[in-house]
């Protein structure tokens, strides 16, 4: 299973939630090569070249040696042993990807045949928690960067060009999004952050009866734990996403925080920038998804 996300959009959350399945593998971050060991693995620290066709080989090269196991190297993160995230026996994994696949997410099911699961958040509460942005050029440069019309790569020029790190963040969702998001395949998961919060029953009924997962009940129970990637967040927001199940009203005030750290003319210029890119996943004005991409709760099968 390949998570794909975009940092600070509750994938870790995700992976854990789903780990509670139990023997499942969890690999974190794969792609990310502000790690030194993945850059000695894959042999390259540009990061264009997470999604350069040429890479292709070395990536699965890459993904192979942990599906085989041969992932022994002692600076890859392991799971502590009766952990949450450790299980003495596995047979799935679930790869936590937040850096490569954009530019063709169905290689990873036609070369591994694994399941896609597409993560997304809205786009303001992801920029405003944003520090750093590693890919933002790289995603104009190579191949890639044809996936966009000359008017949305001026449309990036210009962002970057005024160094306003909130718009340059916004526009780094857009060019990590966009393109998955216009070439939707029928056979991926695509859940969002917001519907996770206000709606976990559906979204958890949804996830268990596409993925295969056997015991949703844990997943529920283990809803309002906070990951261990909510260090990075703040105390208020721990606190709201620890008591989301206990009192629903909690959901609301969780998702819509970024409202009191933006302006109005700073929530308009983001969605300048995200309609630029033809994306309807999110709206103008709007806290939740367009009600299109929301999901409905899977008809029960007959016994």
């Amino acid at each position: 299973m390949f998570i794909f996300s975009t940092p600070r959009s509750g994938s870790t959350w995700l992976a854990e939630l789903i780990a509670t399945q139990g023997r499942f593998k969890v690999v974190n971050e794969p792609f990310n090569l502000r790690r030194p060991v993945v850059r000695a693995t894959l042999g390259f620290d540009d990061w264009s070249l997470l999604l350069d066709p040429a890479s292709k080989p070395a990536m699965r090269a890459y993904l192979q040696k942990f599906i085989d196991d041969e992932d022994d190297d002692p600076r890859f993160k392991r799971e502590i042993p009766f952990s949450d995230q450790w299980h003495f026996t596995t047979d799935r994994m679930l790869f936590k990807i937040l850096f490569a696949g954009e530019d063709d997410f169905g290689w990873f099911a036609r070369e591994f045949g694994g399941q896609t699961l597409l993560l997304l958040r809205h786009p303001i509460p992801v920029s405003l928690s944003r520090e750093e942005l590693p890919r933002l050029h790289s995603f104009l440069t190579g191949p890639f960067a044809t996936r966009f019309t000359e008017q949305q790569r001026a449309v990036a020029r210009s962002v970057i060009e005024s160094a306003n790190h909130f718009e340059m963040a916004v526009l780094d969702w857009c060019l990590q999004n966009a393109v998955p998001l216009l070439g939707v395949d029928p056979k991926w998961t695509i859940i969002s952050y917001e519907q996770m919060v206000l709606d976990p029953d559906t979204a958890i009924t949804h996830l268990a009866q596409r993925l295969s997962l056997p015991d949703p009940a844990r997943m529920l129970k283990r809803l309002g734990r906070a990951s261990a990637s909510t260090v990075k967040s703040s105390a208020e927001s721990r606190r709201l996403l620890q008591h989301q199940r206990a009192a629903p009203a909690a959901g609301p005030a969780l998702i819509g925080r970024w409202r009191g750290r933006v302006t109005p003319q700073q929530e308009a210029r983001a969605f300048d920038i995200v309609e630029a890119f033809e994306i309807d996943y999110y709206l103008r004005g709007s806290l939740t998804p367009n009600p299109k991409w929301l999901l409905s709760a899977p008809r029960r099968q007959a016994p």
